[in-house]
């Protein structure tokens, strides 16, 4: 008589599981029963995250890799210990990768003429260049697998709206949003997806205390780095090919798509706003 193959390990990859939003991922990926890997830069906060986990939810698969983004050796390395799981079963059950989430990012809120080159650059390669070069390197691990998978990006409201004194940070989410989208036509004849989750204004360190007070002068709202995180893994599930968090975040993307005047002349009554605290 022939056994079944046991069920497999189905990880979610979380790339940039330290930051603010995504420990909150992390925690809600593990709620909801997924196996994890968990990759992050800071070798000390990924170890105190995974730990933490792993005592919650001991019956469940968690598994943790630095790198370093930046580093194209450690990029490498991060997918040689990817493949290594993947051709080991873990506790005798085979394993696979059915999502990746690409979390990692940096902002700054400055009129560009504040910001310097280098922050400039280094905002489009965190944001842009690096996530490229990850999907590049996962694709073929990916495939190989002959099983459906997905890769989410995470991108912001302003990689739809240009916004005032985010000039730089909306250059970079609309170019990760023009990728995903290219991407996901690209490879269009494979079994993997791609996505774009936009969460609104979050309260992390990500967001300084500019940021805070001009979204309260403005009646922005801001959401705890959880409720985003319960909605991504809500998101995951789901067949839409992208979502925009909050309203009217979720109109105005869509306006500025149809009618950016009506949009721009919303914003620019805003400027001398953005400008005292873009300058602080």
């Amino acid at each position: 008589m022939t056994r079944p193959n046991p069920k497999a390990n189905a990880y979610t990859v979380l790339i940039g599981a330290t930051g603010g939003i995504g420990q909150e991922i992390a925690k809600q990926l593990c709620a909801s029963s997924r196996p994890v890997i968990l990759v992050g830069r800071n070798t000390q906060k990924l170890t105190e995250i995974h730990r933490g986990l792993a005592q919650d939810y001991s019956n469940l698969e968690i598994q943790s890799f630095e790198c370093d983004l930046s580093v194209p050796t450690s990029q490498d390395e991060l997918m040689a210990a990817l493949n290594h799981l993947i051709m080991h079963p873990t506790n005798n059950r085979p394993n696979r990768i059915d999502t990746v989430i690409l979390n990692a990012g940096i902002n700054d809120f400055a009129m560009l003429t504040d910001q310097s080159d280098d922050l400039l650059e280094q905002m489009m390669l965190v944001n842009v260049a690096y996530p490229m070069q990850l999907i590049k390197r996962l694709l073929p691990i990916l495939i190989a697998q002959n099983k459906p998978a997905q890769i989410i990006n995470i991108g912001s409201p302003f990689g739809s709206i240009g916004y005032p004194g985010f000039s730089a940070y909306s250059a970079s989410k609309f170019a990760l949003r023009g990728a995903t989208e290219a991407l996901g036509r690209e490879y269009s004849d494979t079994s993997i997806r791609f996505r774009y989750f936009a969460p609104r204004a979050t309260k992390t360190t990500m967001n300084n205390d500019a940021v805070v007070a001009i979204n309260n002068e403005l009646k922005v709202n801001m959401d705890p780095p959880d409720t985003v995180a319960k909605a991504l893994v809500e998101f995951l599930s789901t067949k839409e090919t992208s979502q925009h968090l909050g309203f009217p975040e979720r109109l105005f993307a869509w306006l500025n798509r149809v009618f950016p005047s009506i949009v721009g002349n919303a914003i620019i009554k805003d400027l001398p706003t953005i400008k005292r605290y873009a300058r602080k």
